[in-house]
């Protein structure tokens, strides 16, 4: 799922709407004049529009709006599906679907391409694709903690050592890292499949929009064979059904109100989402301005920038082999790990001011450098991205995985487009390498925030939390004469409640 995100999302879905959207492109004076193929013909003055809603805006400009309406869809869509996955046996369910529809509607933006009167149509597909996407996403992060909390090793340790001991707590963590740094190495090698396959098959053909279509399509058909293995080889965990009257439409965002509600009890949580929302804006914009720069100041070809993300991608996927075994192996913590890894992505920001001064040699200044900072990304974003999750999914109480991690997705999707807002604004005024001035701090202040992140008071909130909530549903159980509420059923699996309180 992972890889589609990677490749899909980011690379061949924006070219081919980018691409559409310009051919089917009117002159600003006169919209019943096409704009000319070629951009040096485009007469001076002149710009190329197409209509977005009730407005028209430039190709590049579309794609940006389409990328900030499937944002704000999907994060409306996860909050209502993800609290209504932590019941009854709908996860496994929601997650085939969301991911086969995801396939299907990735495959069918090649459609556009065919008719130019349908050129809307792959804009329209993009946003419903990324809204699967983002849906799908987080039903799989918030598989991590589930999954290490049944397993043989953490069970183990839970009934050698106790409930929530030392060593049961340890087991977790290890076994989270591993699975959330596995995850992630394994969908940037997915990433590397997908971009070699679709670098081939653009070379090849050419580089014509309907070749990217045909990439899409190779994507959804990736995406469609991973989730027919996962969906005959992964187990349905039973969970505690809906309460009695909840509306299934409704459920999920009454629930998650009602969490954002009590967010006094899940201080730690609610105050390193704070940080991640600070992190994740700067995580994304310095990736951007930085082929930003590539292409306005050494005009870097496409070659270079695919070459850029497979390097990238690369790296991702084997420095996550290190970052794991330097947390398991030699007990490093993943918070120390993040601070560590957010100190040295950093730098990057930094690195790039130094282009500033003319004379300097250093800085982001030709190909060969981009190269070695799409290593830097690569070496670094995975182990952030990763050790993020094993470190938050620590302060969810038990039930709540899914509806918070869609907190957790949402918080990232959300201050996405805040840092490309504002460089926008420092490229306009002062330049693109002035941007980093910005995004220094992006980094440098989520640190300290972390630094201060108690993980063992956060845990001990999410562990109160469900005692608490368990003990609210008893009491209103007994106010009602209604004996024992099915809410308080045991898992599937057959542990109590004791031994599953929180991650």
């Amino acid at each position: 799922m992972e890889s589609s995100s990677n490749t899909t999302g980011s690379v061949f879905q924006p070219l081919l709407v980018q691409q559409v959207a310009r051919n089917a492109s009117r002159l600003s004076s006169d919209p019943t004049l096409s704009c000319p193929k070629d951009d040096t013909l485009i007469p001076e003055g002149e710009r190329c529009l197409v209509p977005f809603g009730f407005v028209c805006v430039e190709p590049t400009s579309y794609v940006l709006l389409i990328h900030v309406v499937s944002v704000l869809c999907a994060i409306i869509v996860s909050l209502g599906t993800s609290a209504f996955a932590d019941h009854g046996r709908s996860s496994k369910k929601l997650m085939v679907t969301f991911c086969t529809l995801l396939a299907l509607t990735t495959s069918f933006m090649f459609i556009a391409p065919l008719n130019p009167d349908l050129w809307w149509l792959a804009g329209l597909l993009m946003v419903i694709s990324l809204i699967f996407n983002g849906a799908t996403l987080n039903f799989f992060d918030a598989h991590i903690p589930i999954l290490a909390r049944h397993h043989p090793k953490v069970i183990r340790a839970m009934v050698d050592f106790g409930v929530n001991s030392r060593e049961h707590i340890e087991a977790k963590v290890r076994m989270a890292t591993f699975l959330s740094g596995g995850a992630s190495a394994a969908g940037y090698t997915g990433g590397v499949v997908l971009t070699i396959l679709g670098s081939v098959l653009l070379l090849v053909m050419g580089a014509e929009t309907l070749i990217v279509g045909y990439c899409l399509v190779m994507s959804g058909v990736y995406v469609l064979i991973s989730i027919v293995i996962y969906a005959f080889l992964s187990h349905q965990r039973t969970s505690p059904p809906l309460p009695k009257g909840a509306s299934y439409l409704t459920f999920g965002y009454v629930r998650i109100a009602k969490t954002v509600r009590q967010m006094r009890r899940l201080k730690t949580m609610f105050y390193y989402l704070c940080a991640w929302f600070i992190l994740g804006d700067g995580l994304t914009s310095t990736a951007s301005t930085a082929i930003l720069i590539a292409q306005d100041q050494f005009k870097a070809s496409n070659d270079a920038f695919i070459i850029a993300v497979l390097v990238q991608y690369v790296f991702a996927a084997c420095s996550m082999s290190f970052w794991i075994w330097l947390q398991n192996s030699r007990g490093v913590k993943p918070m120390t790990v993040i601070i560590m890894n957010i100190c040295l992505f950093g730098l990057i920001p930094i690195y790039v001011l130094t282009g500033l001064i003319n004379s300097n040699p250093v800085g982001l200044k030709n190909t060969w450098k981009m190269y070695m900072l799409a290593v830097v990304l690569g070496t670094f974003i995975g182990a952030i991205c990763s050790s993020n999750m094993v470190v938050f999914s620590q302060f969810i109480p038990l039930g709540h995985e899914n509806e918070l991690f869609a907190l957790f997705e949402m918080t990232d999707v959300t201050s996405s487009w805040i840092g490309p807002l504002v460089c926008a604004a420092i490229i306009e005024s002062f330049g693109i390498r002035h941007t980093y001035w910005f995004l220094v701090p992006q980094y440098y202040i989520p640190a300290i925030m972390m630094f201060f992140v108690d993980v063992d008071k956060g845990r001990q909130e999410a562990i109160d939390f469900y005692n608490n909530e368990q003990e609210e549903k008893r009491k209103a159980s007994l106010e009602e004469g209604g004996g024992s509420d099915d809410n308080d059923m045991e898992l599937s699996d057959g542990k109590s409640e004791e031994e599953d309180k929180a991650f």
